[in-house]
């Protein structure tokens, strides 16, 4: 009776540890939050959505750009795809990263799996090598690649403080050295 029921604890408890938990994918009505997640490149904010393509392993794994459509959020146009940001581009700071395996350390890398799929990683393996899809028509949508989707960016052209700052204190320069002469 005792190793039957420590059977059955050991395959319960093996059971339970070799089987992961899916991810949630986080509501499209929480915002993305910019720092430390989006990269501006070429005019364009990236995000990198998810380790797979749109249609690998089936429906509600990674979701179209259209989840979030209220954050403006699109496929990249060929034009656009053909000048997008390199894998490394999506490095924060002088990380050492190791693109021989998944990877889910936002501090270092720039990617946002957890609001696209129901994934908390990436796979900087298959970016390293150029496996990346638009998640539309360009690259495999069936297998291993890795999706970035792409909008217009939305950071501000309005000056720095400090730029403000700069220019009143030449502005009040030039007034100083007017009234020197006068």
């Amino acid at each position: 009776m005792m190793k039957k029921i420590i059977s059955t604890f050991a395959i319960t408890a093996s059971l339970l540890l070799s089987t992961q938990a899916k991810a949630v994918i986080i509501d499209a009505s929480t915002a993305i939050p910019d720092a430390n997640i989006l990269l501006n490149f070429n005019g364009l904010d990236w995000v990198y959505a998810g380790p797979i393509g749109t249609g690998e392993w089936g429906e509600g794994n990674i979701e179209a750009p259209e989840y979030r459509a209220s954050e403006g959020w699109r496929y990249a146009t060929a034009m656009e795809w053909a000048m997008r940001p390199d894998w490394t581009d999506f490095i924060i700071g002088d990380a050492s990263i190791n693109p021989d395996s998944g990877f889910g350390d936002h501090s270092l890398y720039r990617f946002a799996s957890e609001y696209w799929s129901n994934f908390n990683h990436i796979d900087l393996s298959d970016a390293s090598m150029g496996l990346i899809t638009n998640g539309l028509d360009i690259g495999s949508l069936e297998e291993a690649w890795d999706t970035w989707y792409v909008r217009d960016s939305r950071t501000s052209s309005v000056p720095e403080s400090s730029s403000i700052a700069l220019l009143g204190l030449g502005l009040f320069g030039l007034l100083i050295a007017r009234r020197k002469k006068n």
